[in-house]
């Protein structure tokens, strides 16, 4: 079964994704973007996991095959710089053969529209929809028209925007000394070349490229960023930057060798990129994003706009204008004047930039933050997800409790899980994961005393739920 969740099809090698179900994925895109009337080149890119290429070389085929000229990445590059390439050329779609964050076992597609923002609900039902109905009568035959095939470079675009969408003099004035680490991914030579080029002084780790991301989740968790933690502290650098396995979130650590939560990164930077760049357009968050969000929107006059977890919602309202900035909790970012979808690379640079405009180490700035809109706490815990949880979860839709604990619920939210907002402006929402079989419990509240008794809350509610099926 071919399914997308919020950011593109995911799913097991040699379980759900085969090169069957990829060739069959693939022929559902080519159909859908002809029944639209697109004609335009199909931009077609992997990154560095096990057979990766030889997938976006299965892809290429089955385009050509049904008449679309393709243009395969001279390697592995990241999801944003893909994006970039789609806008820049014109591109009907852009295809990506990544699963992100995932496991070094798990695959996955991510599709890319022509204005550079990832492909929303409509068009991916419509190719679930396809696939679905070329499934029983699959003959699994193309015939590729290798002169429709090109391989040529695609970084150059993405290169040029993040040199010119940064404020390099003020780094290269403040003399910073940076970490990086793009465990083991696409970034590499992306975001530690745009340092270098610009003398920035930089060491690198896991800058090599490995199909198993030294045996764990190329995400930017704490236990992950251990030995970029280390690195910071060995070589007293002011910032260590990260990004996931496609480049498209990013992890920080401090010059005091902490971890900063990506919520507390969000809220730094929105409010930067407002009140220091003048930026203009509304606030995004999705409905697991910390509210700092909203603290810093309604400060600043900028409207605020809410919406389900994936990324691919913001995209029309980041292309329109309506939004300047767009973040999602799990440290994905996005600005209008830079690219209408999440880019860890060019998030983590800002970093770098906002220190040395601000020249306050992050540390100072949290504290300055926190003095203006207060303090908020998130956390997020992930549970297994079996049927009987499906089932519970859809129970607690049907019949919406008015308390959680001690707390008045003072709104209630179905269109991504549940969300209970309550009256001491501390939240809960809980919902499944879309790229793992997992149930995700977040929660925010002022103190951590409040925080983990929100979770202990939530997860007997879930409990109860579950004893009630």
């Amino acid at each position: 079964m071919i399914r997308f969740g919020t950011s593109g099809w995911r799913g097991v090698v040699g379980q759900e994704f085969t090169f069957r179900n990829v060739r069959l994925a693939m022929d559902a895109v080519a159909r859908v973007l002809r029944s639209h009337g697109e004609h335009g080149e199909v931009v077609v890119a992997y990154d560095t996991r096990l057979l990766s290429e030889k997938f976006a070389q299965e892809a290429s085929a089955v385009f050509t095959h049904h008449g679309f000229e393709t243009v395969l990445a001279e390697r592995d590059l990241p999801s944003p710089c893909v994006a970039a390439a789609v806008r820049a050329r014109g591109a009907s779609l852009g295809v990506v053969f990544t699963a992100s964050h995932n496991p070094p076992e798990y695959y996955g597609v991510k599709l890319f529209t022509r204005d550079g923002t990832g492909a929303g609900r409509a068009l991916s039902d419509e190719i679930e929809r396809m696939a679905k109905a070329l499934s029983p009568a699959h003959e699994d035959f193309y015939v590729p028209q290798r002169h429709l095939s090109h391989r040529t470079s695609l970084s150059a675009p993405y290169l040029e925007s993040l040199q010119n969408g940064i404020d390099w003099d003020a780094v290269r004035r403040r003399g910073l000394t940076i970490c990086v680490d793009p465990l083991w991914g696409t970034a590499r030579e992306f975001l530690d070349r745009i340092l270098i080029a610009n003398q920035v002084t930089t060491h690198v780790v896991h800058g090599t490229k490995d199909p198993y991301f030294g045996g764990y989740s190329p995400e930017c968790t704490p236990p992950n960023l251990a030995d970029l933690r280390e690195l910071v502290r060995q070589t007293k650098a002011d910032l260590g930057l990260a990004t996931d396995g496609d480049g498209d979130r990013f992890g920080i650590i401090d010059g005091a060798c902490r971890v900063v939560t990506p919520n507390l990164a969000i809220a730094l930077l929105m409010e930067y990129l407002v009140r220091r760049r003048r930026l203009v357009g509304g606030l995004g968050r999705t409905v697991a994003t910390t509210r700092l969000v909203d603290r810093i929107g309604h400060a600043y006059g900028r409207e605020v706009v809410e919406t389900p977890v994936g990324f691919f919602h913001f995209g029309p309202d980041l292309v329109s204008g309506r939004l300047g900035v767009a973040a999602e909790e799990s440290a994905g970012l996005g600005v209008a004047t830079h690219l209408p979808e999440r880019d860890g690379l060019y998030a983590a640079l800002l970093v770098v930039e906002m220190v040395a405009v601000e020249g306050r180490s992050l540390g100072e700035l949290a504290r300055d933050l926190a003095a203006r809109h207060g303090t908020l706490l998130l956390r997020r815990v992930r549970l297994p997800l079996n049927d009987r949880t499906r089932a519970a979860l859809a129970r607690l839709q049907q019949g919406m409790p008015d308390r959680l604990g001690d707390a008045q619920v003072v709104r209630c939210d179905c269109r991504d899980g549940v969300l209970l907002e309550l009256a001491d402006c501390s939240w809960v929402l809980i919902r499944p994961a879309a790229t793992e079989p997992r149930l995700r419990i977040y929660a925010e509240a002022p103190t951590i005393r409040r925080l983990h008794s929100l979770v202990r809350e939530a997860r007997a509610l879930v409990q109860r739920a579950e004893e009630g099926v």
